[in-house]
């Protein structure tokens, strides 16, 4: 996810991932990821992806990496703010930011929904 998307401009309709953006990306490679996602959709294309966010319960917790990145038991997390959330959506009109809980902990996430100008 840190390299150029291998399909042409305006490939697609839509996008979805589910936590790909929470990953250990620093928000500089989020901001080139939604940038290749933003290429490779057709205008109108929807981009909807969920990520955990701030209120989560592991937000904090852990080894801190900086940049809202945490490592848990060797897993490391890229927690959401709002404002991160409209940085990522430069050349898309934000639609929709849900939230919604998954699985024990509960974990704390974001359904956020993108339209490609």
């Amino acid at each position: 996810m840190r390299l150029a998307l291998p399909f042409a401009e305006g490939s697609f309709d839509a996008c979805y991932s589910h936590m790909l953006f929470t990953m250990a990306l620093t928000t500089e490679e989020l901001e080139a990821l939604a940038g290749e996602v933003r290429r490779v959709l057709r205008p109108g294309g929807l981009c909807i992806y969920t990520v955990r966010h701030t209120g989560d319960a592991h937000y904090g917790a852990g080894r801190s990496l900086g940049d809202d990145r945490y490592e848990n038991g060797g897993f490391v997390v890229h927690f959401f703010d709002r404002s991160l959330v409209e940085r990522l959506a430069a050349g898309f009109d934000l639609e929709d930011v849900t939230a919604f809980e998954e699985g024990g902990l509960p974990r704390r996430l974001w359904r956020v929904t993108m339209r490609r100008r």
